[in-house]
């Protein structure tokens, strides 16, 4: 008779249940989840069967149903095999292999079961239930979050596979019970042998009672026999030793009384030497009272001794600490003298080169009124140049209204002079030419003028700036001077 039926037909590994063998079946504490209600906590029945494939008797597989004893259409049944295992093995870090996980899932069930609420870590088993698809998991609760040990995706079962699951679970309790009815069978057979021979048994019984109450007849005759004459034997015997005693008690009283006197005589001896005792005692009791004051006298010198440690241990303890906070200031006040001369250090060095950069300022702005004295000489010479231009201007100005003058004269003699007119015209085209050069020469000289002003306003702003930077630089020179004293001041005070 098969276990559970085959609830997917269509599937590329089937399971054989032929070969199939039940590891585990028990009821769990499982922590539902639907989408469609609230959370609750139902008993269900977890059953766990090994057992290997139909097509293939090589391949092991291992199949899970989860079902409830309440709702008979709860079904959801897992399938892995072999295969199957490698890839769960890798998505969820599985470190056992597929012969021992069967037994791993069965402990994390078994600590499901044995968990109690108050359990702090504690397992618990948690079935996610969403439309066609259920996910079974075992996690472990802590204080802090819920740890899943293992995942399983489940696969709800259908109506058909519900009727055929009942089906087959009937048959099987069918089955158990047909099981049942034979061993019933067998052992009310048993029991009307045992019958029988529970008959049997007590008519032998019977008759061992008769040949026992004869035996024990026989037996008491014998014993009263026997007790008769012993009783004789203990009368003859107790003759005997009430002779023997009276003879050992006569010899004891003889010794006794002889033993009593030696005593007497010894315990005489003995109160002779209990009064030296007592009169030895009364000595050292005496003795003992003078050693008591002694010691009183010794014990009320001792504690005003030990009150005098006491307050001589209190005082070093203090000067200790005295010494001790003394020390600490003053490995504080060496540690703040080295940050000082480490500090003077720095700033002598910033000083140097703030001397260093104040040096470079001055001879580059000796070197830029160098430049300035030079400019200033050439634009002197270019004023000079441009004068002496404008003068012959002027004169150029002057000779044109006389050549005019001469031009209007000559042409009143045109035809005179006309070789003088024309002679005359060529001088004037050279001087209008000269004018020209003359011109050019004057506007080239202003613009070199324009631009050796413009030279000399940029050289005077840099003058003006690095005389500010030259007042600032002597500024933090000073400023760091004062800081440099400052700093000799604080260290040769500390």
């Amino acid at each position: 008779m098969p276990l559970l039926l085959d609830d997917d037909a269509k599937a590329p590994i089937g399971f054989d249940l032929s070969t199939a063998s039940t590891l585990f079946w028990k009821s769990v504490p499982v922590h539902i989840k639907n989408q469609d209600r609230e959370d609750q906590q139902e008993e269900l029945t977890v059953r766990i069967l090994t057992g290997y494939g139909r097509q293939n008797h090589n391949l092991r597989i291992l199949r899970i149903h989860v079902s409830s004893d309440a709702d008979l259409f709860f079904l959801h049944t897992l399938e892995v095999s072999e295969e199957d295992f490698q890839s769960l093995k890798n998505d969820q870090g599985i470190l056992v292999d597929f012969a021992s996980f069967p037994g791993k899932i069965i402990s994390l069930l078994e600590k499901c079961i044995a968990a109690q609420p108050g359990d702090s870590p504690r397992f618990q088993a948690v079935m996610s239930v969403r439309g066609a698809e259920s996910v079974f998991k075992i996690v472990e609760i802590n204080d802090f979050k819920q740890l899943p040990h293992i995942t399983l995706a489940f696969r709800p079962g259908n109506d058909s596979v519900v009727k055929q699951f009942l089906a087959f679970r009937l048959t099987e309790v069918k089955a158990n019970c047909q099981e049942l009815a034979d061993v019933l069978g067998k052992t009310q057979e048993d029991r009307d042998h045992g019958s029988i021979q529970l008959a049997q048994c007590r008519q032998q019984l019977a008759e061992l009672r008769e040949q026992y109450d004869k035996h024990l007849l026989e037996v008491q005759a014998h014993a009263k026999t026997a007790q008769a004459s012993a009783h004789e034997e203990r009368l003859r015997e107790k003759a005997q030793l009430k002779d023997q005693y009276e003879r050992e008690r006569s010899d004891l009283e003889t010794r006794f009384r002889d033993q009593i006197a030696g005593l007497n005589t010894r315990l005489g001896e003995l109160d002779t030497e209990n009064r030296k005792l007592r009169e030895i005692k009364y000595e050292l009791d005496t003795k003992v009272s003078e050693l008591s004051h002694r010691l009183g006298s010794t014990e009320g010198s001792n504690r005003s001794l030990d009150e005098e440690s006491a307050r001589l241990r209190s005082s070093n303890q203090q000067l200790s600490l005295a010494k001790h906070e003394l020390e600490i200031q003053l490995n504080e006040a060496r540690a703040k003298l080295l940050a000082l001369e480490e500090k003077v250090q720095s700033q002598a060095d910033v000083v140097e080169q703030q001397r260093g950069r104040l040096r470079d300022m001055e001879s580059a702005m000796r070197q830029s009124e160098q430049r300035c004295t030079d400019l200033r000489d050439a634009t002197a010479a270019a004023e000079a140049r441009a004068k002496e231009a404008q003068a012959e201007i002027m004169k150029g100005n002057q000779i044109i209204e006389k050549l005019t003058t001469d031009l209007r004269l000559a042409k009143e003699k045109t035809k005179r002079k006309a070789a003088i007119i024309v002679r005359q015209e060529e001088e004037l085209q050279q001087r209008d030419q000269a004018l020209s050069s003359a011109m050019r020469d004057l506007t080239l000289q202003g613009q070199q003028l324009e631009s050796l002003r413009s030279e000399l306003g940029g050289l005077q702003a840099e003058n003006e700036s690095l005389r500010g930077k030259l007042e600032d630089s002597k500024q933090q020179l000073q400023s760091n001077e004062q800081m440099i004293r400052w700093l000799n001041q604080q260290v040769c005070g500390g």
